[in-house]
């Protein structure tokens, strides 16, 4: 959050940026939504007292640092003005691996979970999990945006 105002900010303040202000303000919005995704997710851990990872935690969270990686060569190569979209499509590949991953692991918790407050628990984390790169797709999406008007 931090970050994204002190963006904001400067953006206000500059005035001639390498490519629009609205497209700016718009990345540093949507990876803040990332941000705030993985921090929801990971600060329910320690509220709800979980002390074993169910199946598709790890794998959410492996994906998410997979597309985290991307995207910051995706930001990289927007400076380089070249291979953004090659980024783009990664993202969004890795999107569709966690929405697969998601599907299982819900199953998974229906069927085995017996614990109704843990089944809520689970449910609401592995949610904001797949949330998280629901959002680092958005941030692909913009910077295709981004590309294609710039092109």
């Amino acid at each position: 959050d931090r970050l994204t105002h002190e963006v904001v900010l400067l953006l206000n303040k500059t005035f001639v940026t390498p490519i629009d202000r609205e497209d700016i303000h718009a990345l540093a919005t949507a990876l803040d939504d990332v941000m705030d995704a993985i921090d929801m997710s990971a600060g329910l851990v320690p509220l709800y007292k979980i002390e074993n990872v169910r199946y598709g935690a790890r794998e959410l969270v492996k994906v998410i640092l997979e597309q985290c990686d991307v995207l910051r060569h995706a930001l990289e190569a927007l400076e380089r003005r070249r291979g953004v979209l090659e980024h783009s499509v990664e993202i969004n590949r890795l999107e569709n691996e966690a929405d697969r991953i998601y599907k299982d692991a819900i199953g998974r918790l229906f069927e085995e979970e017996r614990d109704a407050i843990a089944l809520i628990k689970w449910k609401e984390i592995l949610s904001l999990l797949e949330q998280a790169t629901g959002r680092a797709e958005d941030v692909a999406n913009l910077l295709e945006n981004v590309v294609v008007k710039h092109g």
